[in-house]
């Protein structure tokens, strides 16, 4: 998701980022707003007035989803849990919380504080339509937001996980139990069950003729049952693996090339020998400075023909922080950052010495041997 989005502003140090996903959803609500909803509840109304009031009630629609989800990450950051982004898409808003909380309050207060900004922003919009009732204009739209946002609020409290209600429930088994683990599986349970009852009654609402709320609603289900079975499957990884580290599956046999080398010469006495799939790129072999990565794809980019004509310096790209990990990160860690900006590999510095390269590939290799070890 993070690759097909655009990045709007910072609100408390939190990058916002709009997914391109968003403008489905954005398209839809119009539509319903501009040609059913407000034309029927205010008519007459010039068709410029109704198109500016649909505008400014689906941008105030997402302005909601989006204090829901800051709610969460403010909470979560004044726990000491970063949060790097949240992502306004399909489905609504996302915030992307680096890790667990620490202990079972933590969990509660972080899932409870958005459905309790879903009901303020209801009363909010609700004062709004009382004491503008004569103006239909803006109490028409204020009605509609407070009852969304309600809705919003009573919806995230169901209690199935990943929703707001699965993690309240999941912080109390967690509390009884003593288990994260135990806790997850339980609200994760729950999570799927729920999924699988929108399923069921999309499907009902699709054959009795009522085919977009159906639609909609197994949508809705799938999405959840598949988020709650992901984040369990996530955090038996996550215990699974704690403790072990980067330098713990790294092979410090690092070949760096320099940037003066053709394609041409990378290939024949690089690829060819050494068989790897990418070698970190370096200034020259005395300074050892790094610049980036290059992978046998970057070269096959380039015709054959051209391989003795350019260097591997017109080819590299620079190398970004996100692709940079230490030996003490936790796999775990550096193979989520891995998934989430869509990398092939980490490069593996200690200061400012080329420790080594790790890929995907590694990572992969070395859970299924854990698993079959376990």
């Amino acid at each position: 998701m993070f690759k097909s989005s655009i990045k709007l502003f910072r609100i408390a140090g939190i990058e916002i980022r709009l997914d391109l996903s968003w403008f489905i959803i954005f398209g839809l609500l119009v539509y319903f707003f501009g040609f059913s909803y407000f034309p029927s509840v205010l008519p007459g109304l010039n068709t410029g007035y109704i198109f500016a009031i649909t505008v400014i009630t689906v941008l105030l629609f997402f302005f909601s989803v989006l204090a829901h989800e800051l709610s969460h990450s403010i909470v979560a950051k004044r726990h000491g849990i970063p949060v790097n982004r949240i992502s306004l898409w399909v489905f609504g808003g996302m915030a992307q919380i680096e890790k667990e909380p620490e202990n079972p309050s933590a969990e509660f207060t972080m899932a409870i504080v958005g459905p309790l900004a879903s009901f303020v922003l209801a009363l909010i919009f609700a004062a709004i339509w009382f004491f503008t009732k004569t103006i239909s204009f803006i109490s028409q739209p204020a009605a509609y937001l407070a009852q969304i946002n309600l809705i919003l609020g009573i919806f995230n409290l169901l209690p199935g996980y990943p929703l707001d209600g699965g993690r309240v429930l999941r912080s109390i088994v967690w509390k009884v139990t003593g288990s994260l683990q135990r806790a997850t599986f339980v609200a994760s349970t729950a999570g799927r069950v729920f999924g699988f009852l929108l399923i069921a009654v999309g499907i009902f609402l699709f054959f009795v003729n009522n085919f977009l709320n159906g639609l909609w609603l197994a949508f809705i289900g799938w999405f959840l049952q598949s988020a709650a079975y992901m984040s369990y499957r996530q955090l038996i990884f996550d215990t699974s693996l704690k403790g072990i580290k980067v330098k713990d599956i790294l092979k410090e046999d690092v070949v760096t090339v320099t940037q003066d080398i053709s394609l041409k010469q990378l290939v024949e006495d690089y690829f060819m020998k050494y068989r790897f799939s990418r070698f970190p790129v370096v200034t020259s072999t005395y300074s050892q400075k790094l610049l980036g990565v290059i992978s046998i794809h970057d070269v096959k980019a380039f015709p054959r023909e051209e391989w003795d004509s350019i260097t591997v310096g017109e080819v590299v790209k620079s190398i970004s922080e996100n692709e940079i990990t230490t030996p003490e990160e936790e796999i775990s860690a550096a193979f989520k950052r891995m998934t989430q900006n869509d990398l092939g590999h980490l490069v593996v510095m200690s200061g400012y010495r080329i420790k080594g390269i790790i890929t995907k590939t590694d990572v992969i290799r070395f859970i299924q041997f854990f698993s079959d070890l376990h």
